[in-house]
């Protein structure tokens, strides 16, 4: 809507017309008439109401125009075809009419033909194609008062003071202002002669407030774009908090707002969302209800079981490979022998099927057995042979062998008619122990022997819906009704002990229960949707790690990944209303990425740690890893693999880093150059070693320095062809220390360590002190370095800025959100991002773009104490090492984007109404062409 003059007051006119032709002639027209329609002496200012409305707008913005029509004295209809077609301008004429009459219309013609029939007294509808007949036909007694204004449509700029554009206003301004054309026309001239005599003096007024009235539009607009970049702020982080809150119940929506957060700003929350991204699972749809989940043993396949049969899903991008069908009923359990080669299922109706899969995507039947025709509630291969443990209906065992082309059942106990409606089985590793559902609330252990007979060793009172044996053996997980789940130790079958009680949050019994490779981990799935991660490092202490509540349904199985870090789980879901009118199941498989006991964000990981602050090649596709001493292929590599191995004298590893040519590499067990031009292949570069040890390896920012430890010295060392101990430096033990200022000026932690010490190396083989940092009751534990900041994280968890220049150091802003020691700091190629890592297993990324006040963008988890950390040169890749683990994060917003937009459905319509309702629907993740229009 636009508007001229006071809205408290009456308009004089009430321009209508179609947007689509008529916008450049309404604008001009309402200039002239504003222009001509000033005032003689002391009469008031013409007010003019113009309809801009859009077509396509709500039909609520009626009640905006119904105010200003009622606020006008004329009606002015700005006549063409399409003005004739649009329903704003038929029912701004039509309430006209009903309101005002027909005397106070005036008609200018844009487009099209206007022919008047005097002898009907109305227009000639048959050659009038400009107005709307439904709502004019009538409607006029005499010929009303019209001009032509066509001749405007092929002018793109024209001054209100043309003279064909007065002598047309005039006609309508005369009725308008109650005088004759001709007064109108000559006061108009002498205004223009006023005008003129007062120019010259303006102009001397005007030249002396140009440059105050530049200066205040600029800030002005300066402003105008202030106040629109916080609101896109504000949206982005409202975006990125939703996100939050819907990301394990609606993932793909999840992904979209945070694609559109960023898109809306980039800011350093947006950005940090984006890299925890990958913690918002993965979500695998089923036909029907979803009953079981299994992973092959060495990775690369999942299976799961729903009514329409088993489901064969590359672990690489989640691809369906292909469908292992059933004759009738759903699959209700599923089991990968060994090899992966085999994959049993089994059906409700009893039928077990052995598959070959060899070829995942061409599945292949084997053999069937029916052991009875209960439905079986679940299976399990006895170690690496082709028996499987079976359990039917009414909690019958049976032992079923696929060794020999006839397949048959060997065994079978006798079953109870008070069992449970959810009986399950469960085999040791090696084999010999088998763990099955018998009457509600007890559990059998039986052994089983070579040639496949079953013997009952102990009957338990336990939870029986669900049972899992640990990787060692030792241990038997068992839930059931109780919202907990117990903890047997079976070293004895004969007489198992609980080790100990697990009370999950959850409500209405536990169903599902499975151990990490590890066995670090367990996993409890309840009745209510809720999946509790448990910490199993001490088995008679289990500590409560983190809840998933993603489902809306029973989680009924549960399967950790072979590497521990993704658990899949399977569940119903809801309900929706079938066509014929029943209720049909929604299943789900949800992927989830864990890191032990925690929820990880990390989309890679590597089996080995011990990574220093310089791991990565030039061009970041090769990271070495200390522990053992290895290069691995890592660039855009979802699985990496491993290039070649170091040689070493420490059997824990050693420090590994890279030069700034990114093909110089330094070992610190012996301490030697290596040349890793042919990564597949490194050659060394010193054929002795220069020391024995150093735990610190570190290459200036030219490479033509080696900082390594001694004990508690730093020694400086040359890169040449024969390298030289340069000078010592004392330090603590094992300090930290960096490079900065372009490598003129090296930090470490003093020997006492209560003090950073800065020294200026620019003459490496003299190096002197320079600037001491203080950092108080807390000790300095890790460095970074950008340019000539200088970031300190302490032993009480704040990480802390500080400006370096030779002998003098600022501190900057600080930050306290480590609730344990800083372990290791990281600073972004491009200086805007730092990211640090605490002895509670968490990393947390900084936006550092305003040094004076450290601001946290995310927090990322890998679940244990770090022992390295750094960025890939070009920035793309977050990699932070533990003990024995690499976790490795995409950090390049665009490509975390690309991923997002990939693995989810665009947002909708409505969604989009409801996140992002100020804004017209634009998917960020469709990439829009542009339009072009064409005219007939």
């Amino acid at each position: 809507m636009e508007q001229v003059g006071d809205r408290a007051h009456r308009h004089d006119v009430f321009i209508s017309y179609s947007h689509q032709l008529d916008d450049g002639p309404a604008t001009a027209f309402q200039a002239a008439v504003e222009h001509f329609g000033r005032p003689f002496y002391r009469s008031r200012d013409l007010r003019v109401f113009r309809d801009k409305t859009n077509l396509s707008a709500s039909p609520h913005l009626w009640a905006d125009i119904e105010e200003a029509l009622g606020q006008s004295a004329w009606l002015i209809v700005m006549a063409s075809p399409k003005a004739a077609e649009s329903a704003w301008v038929r029912k701004e004429i039509a309430w006209w009419l009903e309101n005002r009459g027909s005397d106070r219309i005036l008609i200018a013609l844009t487009a099209g033909t206007i022919v008047w029939d005097a002898a009907r007294s109305d227009f000639d509808w048959e050659r009038t194609d400009c107005l709307p007949r439904g709502e004019l036909a009538g409607a006029f007694t005499h010929e009303p008062r019209w001009v032509d204004l066509a001749w405007l449509r092929d002018r793109t700029r024209i001054s209100p003071r043309h003279p064909e554009l007065v002598q047309a206003v005039a006609e309508f301004v005369a009725p308008v202002r109650g005088r004759t054309k001709e007064e109108l026309i000559g006061a108009h001239l002498r205004r223009q002669l006023r005008f003129r005599q007062t120019v010259t003096v303006i102009g001397v007024v005007l030249s002396v407030l140009s440059v105050v009235s530049v200066v205040s539009a600029v800030r002005a607009e300066q402003e105008s774009d202030r106040a629109a970049e916080r609101q896109l702020v504000a949206t982005s982080r409202q975006l990125v908090a939703e996100a939050a809150s819907i990301q394990d119940t609606q993932p793909d929506l999840a992904r979209q707002l945070l694609v559109q957060a960023y898109r809306m700003a980039p800011t350093a929350q947006a950005h940090g969302a984006l890299v925890a991204s990958a913690a918002i699972p993965d979500v695998l749809p089923t036909n029907g209800s979803s009953h079981g989940v299994a992973y092959c043993p060495f990775g690369g396949v999942l299976a799961s079981a729903a009514d329409d049969g088993a489901t064969l899903y590359s672990t690489d991008g989640n691809r369906r490979l292909g469908l292992v069908g059933t004759e009738k009923g759903s699959a209700t359990a599923v089991a990968f022998g060994e090899d992966c080669g085999v994959l049993a299922v089994g059906d409700a109706f009893g039928h077990v099927r052995l598959w070959s899969v060899s070829r995942a995507d061409e599945p292949r039947l084997v053999s069937t057995v029916r052991p009875d025709d209960g439905g079986v509630g679940g299976l399990a291969f006895i170690g690496r042979t082709l028996r499987l443990a079976v359990i039917t209906d009414g909690a019958v065992p049976h032992i079923v062998d696929f060794e020999k082309p006839d397949a048959k059942v060997t065994d079978s106990l006798p079953g109870t008619a008070l069992a449970s409606s959810n009986e399950t089985i469960a085999v040791n590793p090696d084999g010999t122990l088998v763990a099955a559902s018998f009457e509600a609330g007890k559990v059998r252990l039986m052994s089983v022997t070579d040639e496949g007979r079953l013997t009952v060793k102990s009957t338990t009172t336990s939870p029986s819906r669900a049972l899992a044996f640990s990787p060692d053996g030792q241990f038997l997980a068992a839930g059931g009704e109780e919202n907990s789940a117990r903890l047997w130790d079976v070293s004895n079958p004969s007489r198992p002990r609980q080790a100990a009680l697990l009370s999950a949050r959850s409500f209405l019994g536990i169903d599902s229960v499975a151990f990490s490779t590890s066995g670090k981990s367990l996993a409890t799935g309840a009745g209510d949707g809720t999946i509790q991660l448990w910490d199993m490092t001490d088995p008679l202490r289990p500590a409560q790690g983190a809840r998933l509540t993603g489902h809306s349904g029973t989680v009924r199985d549960l399967a950790f990944a072979p590497d521990g870090r993704t658990l899949a789980s399977a569940a119903s879901d809801g309900a929706t209303r079938a066509a014929d009118g029943s209720d049909d199941l929604n299943g789900t498989v949800r992927l989830w990425r864990v890191a032990e006991a925690e929820r990880s964000s990390s989309r890679v990981f590597l089996p080995e740690g011990h990574m220093s602050g310089q791991p990565f090649g030039k061009d970041g596709h090769v990271l070495a890893l200390g522990s053992p001493s290895t290069l691995w292929w890592v660039d855009g590599a979802a699985q990496p693999y491993r290039l070649s191995t170091l040689t070493t004298f420490n059997q824990g590893g050693q420090q590994v880093s890279f030069g700034p040519d990114g093909r110089t590499l330094a070992t610190g067990t012996p301490l030697k150059m290596w040349d890793t031009s042919d990564p597949l292949d490194p050659r060394e570069l010193t054929t002795t070693a220069l020391r024995q040890g150093a735990e610190i390896v570190l290459f200036s920012p030219d490479g033509d320095l080696v900082a390594a430890d001694e004990d508690d010295r730093l020694g400086l060392w040359s890169t040449g062809d024969e390298p030289r101990r340069l000078a010592l430096l004392p330090t603590a033990a094992r300090s930290p220390a960096v490079f900065l200022d372009e490598g003129r000026s090296l930090a470490a932690v003093t020997r006492a360590r209560d003090a950073v010490q800065v020294w200026d190396v620019s003459t490496p083989s003299a190096p002197r002190k320079a600037a001491t940092l203080r950092t108080g009751a807390a000790r300095p534990t890790s460095l970074a370095a950008s340019d000539g900041t200088l970031y300190v994280g302490d032993s009480h968890g704040a990480v802390t800025a500080w400006r370096v220049r030779g002998d003098r150091a600022d501190r900057l802003g600080s930050s306290t959100r480590h609730s344990t020691a800083v372990e290791d700091l990281a600073v972004h190629p491009e200086g805007a991002t730092a990211a640090s890592s605490g002895a509670d297993g968490s990393v947390r990324i900084w936006d550092v773009s305003d040094t004076e006040n450290l601001r946290e963008s995310a927090v990322l988890t890998v679940g244990a104490g770090t022992d390295g950390m750094a960025f890939s040169p070009d920035g793309h890749t977050l990699a932070v090492s533990t003990g024995g683990a690499t976790y490795m994060w995409e950090a390049e917003p665009s490509t975390i984007q690309q991923q997002l937009c990939a693995h989810s459905e665009p947002i909708t319509p409505e969604q989009w109404d409801q996140y992002v309702p100020d804004r017209p629907y634009s998917p960020p993740c469709i990439e829009r062409k542009p339009t072009v229009e064409t005219s007939a």
